[in-house]
């Protein structure tokens, strides 16, 4: 191909959508991937250009599939379409003669993993060249360091590992609950380790497309960032009355994605563990020669002083998941966004008294900080 291809992914599913925009990220450096969450996102998408390649899921929660993939080809004649979905939907899909799809891959893991190579023998054929492929060793991708992936298999495997063994112990005692609601009560159980289970896989997935996406440094301006990171949080903020008071921040060389997920993390976290008191996150700067000292100071419940290094550590929690919810991945993922930057985080707090998250980035001679 003479250009980078565009690619735009549709895909109701978080989860789905994130594991494979790492995947293509990965195994397709040069494309333009752009994310359709919602009939909007479409939209505005097909407005800003015609994609090379449309992939799109087989099951969508505000649309029927195959009227998408109609307005599509009628309005860009030119783009592929590449469905992507679980084998029944797949199958549903398909029975459609009227359906015009250049390729299949199923959601599962072989199919998450030959999602960049099918897209590439898709643009092949419809540049009309044939037999190329791209495969990870040619493509020049970031790949996670061997200590990287211990961490994440170690963690993954351990915290995973209970609530499955937890759904076969209550499917087990399902097949000889006597009464229809001894049945209901294993099912809302069976129900709730599925949930968790879930939390955690978009969590480790979150972790893994967050932090082993290839960082391509250019300024960033924090407010603009910390902006994104509180509309992401809106529904958490008005549910918990929370109070945000933020100084201006500065700008720095460095990542907007991950500069919004670290900000995102650290006000979620200051929200999720509040008092009795409604939740207040003051945010400010001061600029230290050539540094840059974030401060994340919050009114919650605190944390013990003797765990507060242990809690960026991956999967660590404090409290139950019956306490608060999550997968244990936030500050492990904060900790690790900071560290890619060249920074480093920390955490002051006593127990029932809050705490203060400090991080502390360079700040390079070109970038100077704004008057607060």
């Amino acid at each position: 191909m003479t250009h980078a291809p565009a690619i735009l992914l549709i895909d109701s599913s978080a989860g789905d959508r994130t594991l494979a925009r790492l995947l293509l990220e990965r195994e397709l450096p040069n494309a333009s991937i752009t994310i359709a969450p919602d009939a909007l996102a479409v939209a505005n998408a097909l407005e800003s250009g015609v994609p090379d390649v449309a992939i799109v899921a087989a099951d969508l929660a505000w649309a029927k599939v195959d009227h998408l993939i109609t307005g599509i080809k009628r309005r860009s004649p030119g783009t592929a379409i590449v469905l992507f979905g679980h084998e029944l939907d797949i199958a549903s899909r398909t029975l459609d003669p009227g359906l015009a799809c250049e390729g299949l891959v199923r959601k599962n893991s072989a199919g998450f993993l030959a999602l960049a190579n099918i897209i590439t023998e898709v643009l092949a054929r419809k540049n009309g060249v044939a037999g190329a492929t791209t495969s990870a060793s040619d493509s020049g991708s970031h790949q996670p360091g061997d200590e990287d992936m211990r961490e994440i298999a170690l963690a993954f495997s351990h915290d995973f590992r209970e609530p499955v063994q937890q759904i076969v112990r209550l499917a087990r005692r399902g097949q000889r609950a006597e009464t229809i609601d001894g049945s209901a009560q294993v099912l809302r159980q069976v129900l709730e380790c599925a949930e968790r289970a879930g939390t955690m896989l978009d969590g480790m997935i979150e972790y893994l497309s967050v932090t082993e996406r290839e960082t391509k440094p250019a300024p960033v301006d924090l407010s603009a960032c910390l902006d994104l990171a509180l509309d992401n949080l809106l529904t958490a903020i008005r549910e918990s009355g929370a109070e945000i008071r933020a100084a201006q921040l500065p700008t720095l060389m460095g990542d907007e994605q991950q500069m919004v997920h670290l900000f995102q993390n650290l006000v979620s976290n200051a929200i999720k563990f509040r008092s009795r008191e409604h939740p207040v996150v003051t945010i400010s700067c001061e600029t230290r020669d050539d540094q840059f000292l974030l401060a994340f100071q919050d009114n919650g419940i605190g944390i013990p002083q003797e765990f507060t290094e242990r809690i960026f550590e991956l999967g660590r929690r404090l409290h139950t998941r019956e306490e608060y919810p999550g997968s244990g991945i936030g500050l492990a993922l904060c900790r690790r966004i900071v560290e890619r930057h060249g920074g480093r985080i920390w955490c002051v707090s006593r127990e029932g008294e809050g705490s203060t998250f400090y991080v502390l980035l360079p700040r390079p001679a070109a970038v100077v900080a704004r008057p607060a």
